[in-house]
């Protein structure tokens, strides 16, 4: 799977680093700060504090550069959403983009990227949005994807099966 993330700050890092953790992704990311992406091409992307971990993945400042995706994350700044989806749209035109960011306007930025490249991934999530896709919506740290996937597929194999789902506890 081909992820990128759009906004490699504070947020996007996170999930850039720790996806790339991950031995069946490859990881992209967008940025516009030309400094930025080159110390994450020359050192990896590394996080610390509680623990330390080193992304290695391939960073670029040109949209045009970025292959397709499989799937997108969009971490800039609210004021740098639009700008951002015109530059990468092509990038996820039979993918799909989820936001990360704080604050209204998650579902006009799905929106914009359905307007800008048709995706029916994209148009299947609006569709369904009111109709139960936003209480399936599970929150999970990057470090917990695989977990979290991992829980999800287990219960509806057991929902499948018609047996009781029992959740468990957050580790």
């Amino acid at each position: 799977m081909r992820i990128c993330i759009v906004g490699c700050g504070a947020v996007g890092s996170l999930f850039a680093a720790h996806l790339a953790q991950l031995d069946d992704v490859e990881v992209w990311a967008y940025d516009a700060s030309r400094g930025h992406v080159d110390a994450i091409n020359a050192n990896g992307l590394r996080l610390s504090g509680a623990g330390e971990v080193v992304g290695q993945l391939h960073a670029t400042a040109d949209a045009q550069e970025l292959p397709p995706c499989d799937f997108g994350i969009v971490a800039t700044k609210a004021m740098h959403t639009e700008p951002a989806i015109r530059a990468t749209a092509h990038a996820f035109r039979d993918g799909s983009v989820a936001t990360v960011q704080n604050g209204l306007g998650n579902e006009e930025a799905i929106a914009e990227h359905v307007a800008r490249t048709g995706s029916l991934v994209g148009r299947n999530v609006l569709a369904s949005w009111e109709r139960g896709a936003r209480e399936r919506f599970v929150k999970v740290m990057p470090r917990d994807y695989r977990r979290a996937l991992e829980e999800q597929a287990a219960r509806e194999a057991a929902e499948a099966e018609g047996a009781e789902v029992i959740e468990a506890a957050p580790q």
